[in-house]
């Protein structure tokens, strides 16, 4: 039977049909850890903050190796190789297909909405009702650290993009809007009550179930729930919702099992590029990213990433969009804003111009101001959950005005310099640091060339000033064959280094 680890309730661990006595606190708050970051290294800094906060005791490094200590011999199966293991300054914890609920939970729930998005809906319940029945009643152990917290709020999120996707699903399958799941989507609202699409499902299976009153009244708790908390009024989906469930009378039933849609001529782009290479380090950085889009629920978000030419940005912001990908099911739009490249950047009209074909493909002719195309990207995006990735902005007018006053839009903007204030949290990206710079390295050339020459490694590292742009540059420098050596490599990028700046040293001097 093997090794079973679950997170998504109480910390659990069973061997061979066995539960295994977990230490509690802390050496069980560092398994959590660990397991919400299963296959990579969690640095021994990041450890103590998630342990202990912003105030560690002074045997916080040595209470950590006391801990791993414990959770290694209590993992340990026989004949195993060690589980958990010190690596790049931190621990991994290694876990293996269908160990872990949360990655169970994650692929199993990513097979469902491929499924509902070809319209294999039959398939669909089963992968996402088995994603669903994955979690616990009981509650999860209270996080000690920001990063645990995001990475729960994000599993929160994507459970509550599966229950929707899962109860639509049931619905065109012809559900007669049973009890089941009747009770599953108030459950969902519960803890979800902003959610206008978890109202809409409700309204469709208590219309199907012939209890057009019930409708009525989620539509009404619906409107409180969200005057109270947000001071809106409901969105074209629960409003269209509401108006079919009226105008189709007593014991009606809905059309479709989904929530009616919008009227209006709206795409689902999905233009995220494949990020090829490796990528390595971030975390933090990642984590970050991750928490502000998971607070793009209701009320849209701005972020930005800024930092020197070759830090990374692109690629961070990248990974972190491609990690909240679900999160944004009505499309995830993706634009280079030119601001790196010579020649003139894209000016702000063509900016909201190419959003708006994105969006509205069959629109009206092309808009001629730049307040127009503005404010027709915002009535497209109105109500909507979309990410926005604008690449290497290089002026703030070429981001302004495009996101509506409400529904769970992000924009997450990369560029060389910060934009000004008032644009949501900025996220200085600085050069890797040594440790991550060498990772890359390794991930790049190969563990062999990296352990032959260490010495020239680190050099290559500090001679690309920890850029990943540069290091990847140095790498397909290095080519093949008895001359590409990491130290022939070293010598190369030394001299270039002196061509450049050479003449300085020598005046500073």
């Amino acid at each position: 039977m093997g090794l079973t680890l679950q997170i998504l309730g109480p910390v659990r661990a069973c061997r061979d049909g066995r539960w295994l006595r977990l230490p509690p606190g802390r050496p069980t708050a560092l398994l959590m850890v660990l397991l919400l970051h299963s296959g990579t290294p969690v640095a021994v800094e990041r450890l103590r903050e998630e342990l202990w906060g912003g105030r560690p005791p002074a045997s916080a490094v040595a209470n950590l190796r006391s801990h791993a200590s414990q959770l290694r011999r209590l993992l340990a199966g026989p004949g195993e190789p060690p589980r958990l293991r010190a690596e790049g300054g931190g621990y991994l914890l290694r876990t293996g297909p269908g160990e872990l609920d949360a990655a169970e939970f994650e692929r199993l729930t990513a097979e469902g909405l491929a499924a509902q998005a070809r319209g294999a809906a039959a398939v669909a319940v089963d992968r996402l009702g088995r994603a669903l029945a994955l979690w616990s009643a009981e509650a999860p152990p209270p996080a000690y650290g920001p990063d645990t917290a995001a990475a729960y709020d994000r599993l929160r999120e994507r459970r509550a993009v599966a229950r929707e996707a899962y109860a639509a699903c049931r619905l065109e399958l012809g559900d007669p809007g049973s009890a089941e799941l009747r009770s599953l989507l108030r459950e969902h609202l519960a803890e979800n009550p902003l959610r206008e699409t978890g109202w809409a499902l409700l309204m469709s299976a208590e219309q199907r179930a012939g209890d057009r009153a019930a409708a009525l009244g989620t539509y009404r708790r619906a409107c409180r729930a969200l005057a109270g908390e947000l001071g809106v009024a409901p969105g074209p989906e629960l409003t269209a919702r509401y108006r079919a469930v009226v105008h189709a009378g007593p014991g009606s039933r809905p059309d479709a099992g989904r929530p009616a849609a919008p009227a209006r001529a709206t795409a689902v782009p999905h233009e995220l590029p494949y990020a090829p290479g490796p990528f390595v380090g971030r975390h933090a950085e990642l984590a970050q990213l991750g928490a502000a889009l998971a607070r793009a629920r209701d009320r849209p978000v701005v972020l930005s990433v800024h930092g020197a030419a070759g830090a990374g940005k692109s690629a961070l912001a990248l990974r972190a969009a491609t990690t909240a990908l679900d999160a944004f099911p009505d499309g995830q739009l993706h634009l280079d804003l030119g601001g790196s490249v010579a020649g003139e950047p894209l000016p702000p009209r063509q900016v909201a111009g190419r959003v708006l074909r994105a969006l509205c493909p069959t629109s009206d002719p092309e808009p001629t101001t730049v307040a127009e195309a503005q404010a027709r990207v915002r009535s497209a995006l109105f109500g909507r959950r979309v990410l926005l990735v604008l690449d290497n902005a290089a002026a703030p007018a070429q981001v302004e005005g495009l996101l509506p006053a409400r529904g769970g839009c992000a924009l997450l903007v990369t560029g060389r310099a910060r934009l000004p204030d008032g644009h949501g949290p900025a996220l200085r990206l600085d050069p890797l640091p040594p440790c991550d710079g060498l990772a890359l390295l390794r991930a790049l050339v190969g563990d062999r060339r990296v352990d032959n020459e260490p010495a020239a490694a680190a050099a290559v590292v500090a001679l690309c000033q920890g850029l990943p742009r540069a290091l990847r540059a140095a790498a397909r420098r290095l080519g093949d064959g008895p001359h590409a050596t990491l130290a022939r490599l070293a010598r190369l990028l030394r001299a270039d280094h002196c061509r450049l700046h050479g003449p300085a040293h020598l005046h500073a001097g």
